[in-house]
């Protein structure tokens, strides 16, 4: 093989590559992936709360709710009686009180509604939620 078709085809090669990660890259931005971020999340929830007055409540207690609720979620032996669990639902939102009485943190029920409602709106603005699921499939 003679060197300048071989560097014809190394070129050809190298552009091709490149095109093709062009159109990844292209294809990615067009469905952009849906990232929760803890911290991104909390400043969300906080603006909300802000005016709303923040429910007597500290960023540190909105990150204290949401780990509970996080928790409740993860663990499918506090919610198989339930049924399927849900963010922001009344089970979780049960759990995280009864966790936060026993650490000796008093949260109002609209306390911790506040929170789950925004961390609901958060999770809709970056495109985390998804339809409805049907129960009865």
């Amino acid at each position: 093989m003679n060197a300048p078709l071989f560097f014809a085809v190394l070129i050809a090669l190298v552009f091709a590559f490149g095109i093709a990660m062009f159109w990844q890259e292209a294809r990615r931005m067009q469905h952009p992936e849906a990232i929760y971020g803890v911290d991104d999340s909390i400043e969300f929830i906080w603006d909300g709360l802000l005016q709303q007055d923040t429910f007597g409540l500290k960023k540190s207690d909105v990150r204290r709710i949401l780990e509970w609720e996080m928790h409740y979620l993860q663990q499918p032996k506090l919610w198989e009686e339930d049924g399927q669990p849900i963010v922001g639902g009344e089970a979780a939102a049960r759990y995280a009180q009864e966790r936060a009485l026993a650490a000796g943190f008093a949260y109002e029920p609209n306390q911790i509604f506040a929170v789950m409602d925004l961390q609901a709106a958060y999770l809709q603005a970056i495109g985390a939620i998804g339809e409805v699921v049907d129960s009865d499939e």
